[in-house]
């Protein structure tokens, strides 16, 4: 008789809290988020300087995405 046979089941794993449709928002809503306060850092730090502000929002814009990627994946568990 194989080993494999004599194993213990899976344990139970309880549903999260959150419904998946609203874990699927959470990195948009916070690339957005980041990105509109990149670009109002950018603009308190240089005025009118478009390059610089197109920088700010698209590096909050990345920051947002990867941290709301993050807590999506630690809300699954």
């Amino acid at each position: 008789m194989p080993q494999s046979r004599k194993r213990p089941g899976h344990q139970y794993q309880k549903p999260a809290d959150i419904p998946s449709s609203q874990r699927t928002t959470g990195h948009l809503l916070l690339s957005l988020l980041f990105a509109a306060f990149g670009l109002l850092m950018a603009w308190f730090a240089t005025g009118n300087n478009i390059v610089v502000l197109i920088l700010g929002a698209v590096a909050g814009g990345i920051l947002g995405w990867m941290l709301g990627r993050k807590m999506e994946r630690d809300s699954k568990a």
